[in-house]
């Protein structure tokens, strides 16, 4: 039995990711601000990732349900991220700066925790998989919260896999920057100001020239990805590579 723990997973590239490994006959645990709909082998938990005792007792709640005798794989995919606050650093609101770096690093990084924590005795393969950005290794001007994040969650995918290569069950950390996808968050960056975001008719062209991939696509292609034995521990990936 597989069990997938998805953060994020409402809408965009977290709902499709849900759908996919649905339809492979994985059991999926899904975590979004937004209430998700039960469906058959499907657990949903509504909570805001910035919250960090909700998220600690979401991850209780969903190894309770877990039989560890019957669970060959393990995988936690932390989806959930916000673009905002934009525009030039000395503007950003000082509020959004710190709730930017709580859900792009902070809640990645406590979710991996209490994954690690509550699978430690798990004879199963387990995977870490973080949604990063092409924003984390680039810097781009009023994205500095942004790429501060993604770049703060690719060191900590590096640093953790670092740390597995000691342990008796080592976990597999990736980090994956997925494209641009045709989601909600595309929809808010083509909406932004020039003022604030001066690369914003680049994103715009994206739209209007079909560039933008279908989040399923994407999807597919992680599912791709944490199947290849030759992603290693640590890497940085590009999902292009896959798709």
């Amino acid at each position: 039995m597989e069990h997938v723990i998805i953060t994020g997973a409402s809408k965009g590239l977290g709902d499709a990711m849900r759908r996919a490994f649905l339809e492979r006959g994985a059991t999926v645990h899904v975590l979004a601000r937004s209430p998700i709909s039960e469906t058959k082998n499907q657990h949903s938990y509504q909570v805001d990732v910035s919250d960090v005792d909700a998220l600690v007792q979401s991850f209780r709640s969903i190894f309770s349900t877990i039989d560890q005798q019957t669970c060959m794989a393990l995988t936690l995919v932390n989806n959930a991220g916000l673009i905002s606050p934009v525009g030039p650093a000395a503007e950003n609101d000082p509020h959004e700066i710190a709730k930017s770096i709580t859900v792009n690093v902070s809640a990645p990084m406590i979710a991996a925790q209490a994954f690690l924590q509550q699978s430690e005795h798990f004879s199963a393969s387990r995977t870490v998989l973080n949604i990063s950005s092409g924003a984390g290794r680039s810097p781009m001007e009023g994205w500095s919260a942004y790429c501060t994040g993604k770049a703060g969650l690719d060191m900590y995918t590096k640093t953790a896999a670092l740390e597995q290569k000691e342990a008796t069950k080592p976990a597999r950390f990736l980090a994956v920057a997925p494209g641009i996808i045709d989601t909600d968050m595309q929809t808010t960056i083509r909406g932004t100001s020039k003022d604030a975001f001066k690369h914003v008719d680049k994103f715009r062209t994206y739209k209007k020239q079909g560039a933008l991939v279908d989040p399923n696509d994407t999807a597919q292609a992680m599912l791709q990805l944490l199947d290849d034995p030759k992603a290693k521990n640590g890497e940085l990936l590009d999902i292009r590579e896959y798709l």
